[in-house]
Formats: C-alpha cells, structure tokens, sequence
C-alpha cells in the first residue's frame, strides 16, 4: 500500500512516505477549535444578554407610556381638587358673608326692639299718668291704650323677625362649621 496523504495521517509514520504532521500543527487544529468553540459561547451568550436587554427596554418603555398616562391622569385629578377647593373657599367666604349680613341684621333688629320696648314703656308710664286724671284724660288714655296695642303688634312682629333670623343665623353657622359634602 502506498502512502498518500489523505492516508498518512491514518497509517502513521512509515518507511519512506512522507513525514508525520507535526505536534504543533495538532496543537493549532486543537487552539483553533477551542477558539471556535469558545467565540460561539461567547456568541451565543452575548445573543442572550441582547435579547435580555432588549426585552428588559421595551417593558421599560411599556412602563414608561403607563406611568406618563399616570402622570397625565394625576395632574387631571389635581386640577380637579385645586378646582373644587377654589370652589369651597369661595362658598364660604360667601356662607361667611351670608352670616356678617345676617349677624348685622340681627343687631338691627335687636335695636329696633329696644327702642320699641323703651316706646312702649313710655306710652305704657304715659296712661298710667293718664288714668288719674279727669275724665278728659280717659279719652287720651284710650288712645294711648290703642298706639300701644298697635306698637306691642310691631313689636312682636319684631320679634318674631328676630326670631327668624337668628334661626337663619344659627343655620347659617352650622352651615359653615360642617365641611362641605363632596
């Protein structure tokens, strides 16, 4: 059999065909095949942190798109609340003022019916000094009697409108002391 050296490789060394491939050579084939081998685990592994990577970008935008909608959602409710805050503070400086206008009208009131009170006294002192005089007196006495009567329907008309509106008053203070429902 002859040596070719498709065969050599095969046969190993023999007398005068050509010499065996050199240690080195195998050792090249070797480093050249741990090479190829170790660039495809490198490959492969760079391979998977790119798709980890590209995996982990596209939840990040996904969570960025929620979290923008959140923001957007949020700046709505707080327009919202500055809104009905606004809203609140105006009805109660108006509920305050409601409450000045009535406190003074009270005070009004509450005057006016002193002074009818301290009429009424008068006229009241005024037929009494009347009844002891003579009989042309009792004429003016019953005069008076009549003012008076007429002054006492003034005067609890009065006080029923004081009456009234210091019930509105109390309301009014109630009203103002409860926290708006919402």
């Amino acid at each position: 059999m002859t040596t070719t050296p498709e065969n050599a490789l095969m046969t190993g060394p023999s007398s005068g065909g050509p010499a065996p491939t050199p240690l080195w050579v195998w050792l090249l084939v070797l480093a050249l095949a741990v090479l190829a081998i170790y660039g495809g685990y490198t490959a492969v592994s760079n391979y998977q942190r790119y798709y980890d990577t590209e995996t982990a970008r596209q939840a990040i935008a996904v969570d960025k798109d929620r979290l923008e909608a959140n923001v957007t959602d949020l700046k709505q409710q707080v327009e919202q609340a500055n809104k009905a805050k606004a809203d609140v503070e105006t009805a109660l400086k108006q509920s305050r003022a409601d409450t000045q206008t009535a406190s003074d009208q009270v005070g009004d009131l509450q005057g006016q019916l002193a002074a009818a009170q301290n009429k009424v006294k008068s006229l009241e002192e005024n037929a009494a000094a009347a009844e002891a005089k003579a009989k042309q007196a009792v004429d003016a006495k019953a005069a008076l009697e009549k003012e008076v009567e007429s002054l006492k329907g003034k005067l609890n008309e009065i006080q029923t409108k004081l009456d009234q509106t210091l019930s509105d008053l109390t309301n009014a203070q109630q009203q103002s002391k409860s926290p708006p429902a919402q």
